[in-house]
């Protein structure tokens, strides 16, 4: 008896332990619309300089094409219009990032002043 319960809770234990196979659901451009949020709710005026410019892009690593933000440019200013950000789609090149650039003289807590994001959301399935 004792043996068939060690059997039975270590064929419990594996189950318990089976990992679930992350699969891409979805991959979406928001236009980095939490990014450009964050400012406009500080109370920051947006200027769009450039429109976005989105092209079908294939990213490799996900075997997916994806409507990609390829270029863009947006800059914020505060109520003096003195510029306190930008945030910046690229030169036309299909990838998925975007650079957040900021004052640091405005934003000390953050001195390396600029940083480069993901234009995509991705949503996952789990499979067994």
């Amino acid at each position: 008896m004792v043996r068939i319960s060690s059997i039975l809770a270590l064929c419990l234990f594996l189950f318990s332990c089976e990992k679930k196979e992350k699969m891409i659901k979805e991959i979406v451009s928001n236009d980095a619309l939490e990014q450009r949020s964050n400012l406009t709710d500080k109370g920051y005026t947006e200027v769009e300089v450039n429109p976005i410019i989105k092209e079908s892009c294939y990213f490799e690593k996900w075997d997916k094409t994806v409507e990609t933000p390829v270029s863009g440019l947006f800059e914020y200013y505060d109520e003096n219009d003195s510029w306190v950000a930008s945030i910046n789609f690229g030169d036309g090149a299909c990838d998925e990032w975007a650079t957040k650039t900021w004052s640091v003289n405005l934003f000390p807590e953050h001195p390396e002043g600029s940083e480069t994001f993901s234009v995509f959301k991705i949503k996952y399935d789990y499979k067994k």
